[in-house]
């Protein structure tokens, strides 16, 4: 298999067939540790730790000319890799877009039947299930998977924002209580942007949020010895550039496992004995049905 993947590839000579091959392993590694899908920015973070492609600097163009290779560069070879059948296209995912769609049947018992098997027990029993947020939409993306599994809600910021927040986060929060479990950059970028986020909640539902930061932290940056990356804020006249610490460079598993690891410490009951519970009841219920 490894073989006939690699005779769809560029050369190995080439620019674009070297990147190719570090693109492809970097996938293969996600597979092998069941995180995928992934996107194009953690699969970026892992080749930049290992100087195979590195960000743009101010001035420069996203397709740098050498290696290290730019962020269009491995855009690029991951487009590549999926177009040729080399990796499948669900592998890597994009948070920029959606779809909707609405679910229908030809009457309400086939509607019931149909989808019985999305009916979900809550494993937080009484309480309702803390709220993820994130700074940025590639961290949505890959933590959708575990949010789904727990039940939990989860939205992205993307950056500074005021409206969202306002018309679909602080009305799922009303009255509830609900937790808040937040993940973003450790930089004055990122820590403006969380405080914004926070305040603008508080203030909306008139009352102090339970809120922790699981990552970036200042710990996890000392423990893991994290490489910081050269920054540039273009809202400040002159632009303000800093050293800043992505939530991505921790990496794609290690951000899920301290997600799954924080839920699992704060649920009532291990979520396997919930959904063995449900699979029960579901059951029952085609029975009923049919």
């Amino acid at each position: 298999m490894r073989e006939q993947r690699n005779g769809a590839l560029s050369s190995e000579s080439s620019k674009a067939g070297r990147l190719q091959r570090a693109a492809l392993d970097a996938l293969l590694r996600k597979e092998a540790d069941d995180v995928l899908p992934t996107n194009a920015r953690f699969v970026f973070y892992e080749l930049e730790h290992v100087g195979i492609v590195r960000k743009s600097k101010p001035g420069e163009k996203r397709r740098l000319p050498g290696f290290p290779a730019g962020e269009q560069d491995l855009g690029d070879a991951l487009f590549y890799l999926r177009d040729k059948g080399i990796v499948p296209w669900a592998w890597i995912t994009d948070e920029t877009r959606s779809l909707s769609e609405w679910p229908h049947a030809p009457s309400v018992a086939a509607y019931l039947r149909d989808r019985l098997a999305e009916a979900t027990l809550n494993p937080w029993g009484e309480e309702l299930p803390p709220l993820i947020l994130v700074e940025s939409r590639s961290l949505s993306g890959v933590l959708r998977r575990i949010a789904y599994d727990y039940c939990c809600p989860i939205a992205a910021t993307n950056g500074q924002v005021g409206g969202f927040l306002r018309t679909d986060v602080a009305p799922l929060l009303g009255e509830s209580k609900r937790a808040v479990l937040y993940l973003g950059d450790h930089d004055h970028q990122g820590d403006q942007i969380e405080r914004n986020t926070r305040n603008v909640l508080e203030r909306e539902i008139g009352w102090e949020l339970s809120w922790q930061r699981l990552a970036l932290t200042e710990a996890q940056i000392d423990e893991r010895g994290l490489d910081p990356i050269w920054k540039r804020d273009g809202r400040y006249r002159p632009p303000r550039e800093q050293w800043a610490w992505e939530t991505e460079v921790l990496g794609q598993r290690e951000v899920l496992e301290i997600v799954r690891a924080e839920l699992d410490a704060r649920l009532p009951e291990p979520l396997a004995g919930v959904r063995e519970r449900e699979a029960q009841e579901r059951e029952e219920w085609r029975r009923r049905l049919a």
